[in-house]
């Protein structure tokens, strides 16, 4: 029985450690993990469960023309990290999947965060209050909403696409190719300025034929794909399978941390960031299951 679990087992975990694109978003995701740890301290300060010591953070202004005192300072570096994790994700996601697609990391990373912006929506709504009446407002801006927990399986999406469009125009060899004696960040660049190009034109007609439809793709996969997954991560069965499945790989030898949180990582990260808004700013709902359950 034993033989036989073995052999099927093990093929699989191999074939799962191995995949590209479940080891760049493992590997994607720890670029994040100093910066949130780092940040996750200036977050204790700024909350620490001691009234006196959070009635005296409210009361040191630091910037006497705009009010913000020191607790609103101290809440800047969880803001830098945890609000645009997203952003670390994308570029991070990106760098490691075009190092494994044999192509140039740093314009890889470039082009997954390019084509991501591209079609995100500049657009920022809400409500101000006039007169003690309600209305709706729409700027122009990015949502850091979009920036954070909801915009990162967008980001996988655009990291994963924009390399391979990106490496496949290389494998053409359709780049400008430098004479000798050029410095070689210059031939780097000049290489990667058609695949970039192509990468840019093709994202910039995506985001025109969602426009088309009078939306865009972050609203599109948030709702018919980010939000599923998040609603079925968020159970207690699926932690349970996932937790079975981690003990039983490592119970053959087979690291089942690395397997199973290849997949499912993402999901707990996205919903331990929903817990982060919600801490902050009390709007919508806690997750019970996250990565820190």
């Amino acid at each position: 029985m034993m033989k036989r679990l073995e052999k099927v087992l093990m093929p699989l975990a191999e074939a799962i450690g191995r995949n590209k694109y479940l080891t760049a978003i493992r590997d994607g995701f720890l670029v994040s993990t100093p910066l949130l740890i780092a940040g996750s301290i200036f977050l204790i300060i700024a909350n620490f469960p001691v009234q006196a010591w959070m009635d005296w953070l409210a009361s040191v202004v630091i910037n006497q023309q705009t009010g913000e005192t020191l607790a609103s300072f101290l809440a800047k570096p969880s803001d830098a990290t945890f609000t645009i994790m997203a952003v670390f994700a994308v570029m991070g996601i990106a760098y490691s999947f075009a190092k494994q697609m044999n192509t140039n990391p740093l314009f890889g990373a470039a082009v997954g965060l390019m084509s991501w912006f591209l079609i995100m929506p500049y657009v920022v709504t809400g409500n101000v209050d006039v007169n003690g009446t309600a209305q709706a407002v729409s700027l122009t801006g990015l949502s850091l909403g979009w920036l954070g927990a909801k915009g990162i399986f967008v980001g996988i999406i655009c990291a994963f696409a924009s390399v391979h469009i990106y490496a496949w125009v290389e494998r053409k060899g359709w780049v400008i190719k430098m004479p000798a004696g050029v410095p070689p960040t210059v031939v780097e660049s000049f290489s990667a300025l058609i695949p970039a190009t192509i990468v840019m034109g093709v994202f910039f007609l995506i985001n025109v034929i969602f426009g088309l439809f009078g939306t865009n793709a972050f609203d599109i996969i948030f709702e018919f794909l980010q939000t599923p997954l998040l609603n079925l991560g968020d159970t207690l069965g699926a932690m349970v399978v996932a937790y079975i499945f981690l003990h039983f790989f490592w119970f053959f030898g087979v690291n089942g941390g690395s397997v199973v949180g290849a997949v499912f990582n993402p999901i707990l990260q996205t919903l331990s960031l929903e817990n982060l808004e919600f801490f902050r700013t009390g709007v919508g709902e806690g997750n019970i299951i996250c990565q820190q359950f």
